[in-house]
């Protein structure tokens, strides 16, 4: 058993709480709960669907043109899955999402990293208003039934009795 004289355990105890190397990654998430498999946009939201899988198929192992080695692409689904539930992404909280190695968490990181801005800028009108409020927003078609006005009574009476009830097929 190694001891330690109070001063070699004062600077181990500096170093631990300061923290040496680079500090960590952490994304701020701002699509966490406004995409995915139970919101309007799907698992697959039409807008993000091109940078993801654009992005997922980049060489993430730096190799140069024509140099042995297979690349494999990162998971369009995991990458959606993380912008739908992670709150802020960071190589930790990937990790323990999707069960994998640090290494593989950190390229999910740097993926959603350089998606974001891309993300940002393709994102609908309505779904900004909603991230910008910071609540979704049921009900948002009412905006456009606020100018639609009423059907004419006749019009009514006319629809009405197009759609009516024939009886059975076949019964003179």
């Amino acid at each position: 058993m190694t001891s330690f004289n109070p001063a070699q355990t004062e600077a181990i105890a500096t170093t631990t709480e300061r923290g040496r190397g680079r500090p960590p990654k952490v994304i701020f998430n701002p699509f966490e709960g406004f995409i995915g498999p139970t919101t309007g946009y799907g698992r697959y939201p039409y807008f993000a669907s091109d940078i993801i899988e654009g992005i997922a198929r980049l060489d993430w192992h730096d190799r140069p043109i024509e140099q042995g080695g297979s690349s494999k692409p990162l998971s369009v689904r995991r990458l959606f899955d993380i912008l739908a539930q992670l709150p802020e992404v960071s190589a930790e909280s990937v990790g323990s999402f999707l069960s994998t190695g640090r290494r593989q968490a950190q390229r999910y990181v740097k993926a959603i990293q350089l998606a974001m801005p891309y993300l940002m800028k393709a994102r609908p009108a309505h779904l900004a208003l909603e991230m910008d409020l910071g609540e979704i927003l049921i009900g948002h078609w009412v905006k456009w039934t606020d100018w639609l006005t009423a059907p004419a009574p006749a019009t009514l009476a006319k629809l009405h009795h197009d759609l009516r009830d024939l009886g059975p097929v076949g019964a003179d």
